[in-house]
C-alpha cells in the first residue's frame, strides 16, 4: 500500500506527465453531489444458513479530474498511465453487521461488526469495444471492521475476477454486467467469521481454529440504468461456499448462499465546470 500511495505523489510532483493526459473537456461536469439507496435480501455472513432483508442510503461523489476519477464508466482510480487494454484503480467493498441473538449458529457470540475493504486493483481488458467490455480484475483489499466506537483491521481478501459489461447506449453507463470471481483471504480475515474459541463452544458448537486460503467463489447480474438525475439499480447473486477452506468450521452453514437487491440513486447538484473526457 506505502508503494501505491507513493506512485500517486510521485504523478502529483511530475510535470511530465501533462503530456500524456488527455486535456480535452467533457461535456459531462466535473463533479456531481448525490444520495443512492438499496434495499435487498443478503446473507448474515460468509456460508451462513441464515440471512434478511437489509437497506442502506449514503451520499456519492462523482468526479472527472484529470489524474483521478470516480464517475459512472467505473470505480475510483488514479490515472498514474493511459493505455486501452490495462490499468490500476481503488476497489472498496462491505457488508452489514449481523446481531448474533438473530443468527442460530452464532447464539451468544460477538455481534459481527460492519465490514469494509478497500485496496488497489489491476484490469486487464480482454475485449473492449464501444457496447462490450470483457475484463479480468486482480484486487488485494485490506479488511476493517468497526462497529464506529473503534476500528479494527482483519487481513487481506484477493479477489480475482472476470467481468463482462454490455452498454445499452453511448452514456457509459446504462448497461448489464455479469461478473465471476473466486476469493481467497487470510487467517485473520477468515478467524473474523468461522473461528469458534474456548469460551464459545456449545454442544451443537464444537471448538474450530479457522485457517487462511480459498474463501469461495460469487457470480452476479446486475442490470444499471440512468435517465437525467435518476439512477434505477437491480440485481442477483450466488456465492458457493463448497471446498472452502473453513468448510468444516460449525459457523459455515451453508455450501450456498444467495442475494438480490434493488437501488436508486439521485444527483442534485453538478459543477459548471467540465470534467475532463477519458
Amino acid at each position: 500500500m506505502r508503494v501505491f500511495y507513493f506512485l500517486i505523489t510521485l504523478l502529483y510532483t511530475t510535470s511530465s506527465w501533462s503530456s500524456v493526459l488527455h486535456r480535452v473537456l467533457s461535456s459531462k461536469p466535473l463533479y456531481e453531489l448525490g444520495v443512492v439507496g438499496g434495499y435487498g435480501y443478503v446473507p448474515d455472513y460468509p456460508a451462513a444458513g441464515q440471512g434478511r432483508m437489509r437497506y442502506i442510503i449514503f451520499p456519492i461523489f462523482r468526479y472527472r479530474g484529470l489524474r483521478f476519477r470516480s464517475d459512472e464508466e467505473d470505480s475510483a482510480r488514479a490515472r498514474l498511465f493511459l493505455h486501452p487494454h490495462y490499468g490500476i484503480d481503488l476497489n472498496a467493498t462491505g457488508s452489514f453487521p449481523a446481531y448474533s441473538q438473530d443468527n442460530d449458529a452464532r447464539k451468544d457470540m460477538p455481534n459481527l461488526d460492519w465490514m469494509g475493504e478497500f485496496g488497489p486493483r489491476i484490469y486487464i481488458f480482454l475485449h473492449r469495444t464501444d457496447k462490450f467490455w470483457w475484463r479480468l480484475f486482480f484486487p488485494a483489499r485490506l479488511a476493517y471492521s468497526t462497529d464506529f466506537s473503534t476500528v479494527t483491521q482483519r487481513g487481506m481478501v484477493f479477489a480475482q475476477s472476470m467481468n463482462f459489461r454490455y452498454f445499452f447506449d453511448d452514456t457509459r453507463f446504462n448497461s448489464i454486467t455479469l461478473s465471476i470471481s473466486r476469493n481467497y483471504a487470510t487467517e485473520k480475515f477468515q478467524d473474523y467469521y468461522f473461528e469458534v474459541s474456548e469460551r464459545f463452544v456449545t454442544p451443537e458448537r464444537p471448538k474450530y481454529k479457522a485457517t487462511g486460503g480459498y474463501l469461495g467463489s460469487s457470480a452476479g447480474l446486475a442490470f444499471i440504468h440512468e435517465k437525467n438525475q435518476i439512477g434505477l439499480y437491480a440485481g442477483l447473486g450466488v456465492n458457493s461456499y463448497k471446498g472452502a477452506a473453513n468448510s468444516g468450521s460449525p459457523l459455515h452453514k451453508s455450501d450456498y448462499t444467495y442475494g438480490a437487491f434493488v437501488g436508486f440513486s439521485y444527483f442534485f447538484y453538478e459543477s459548471v465546470s467540465r470534467g475532463y473526457m477519458q
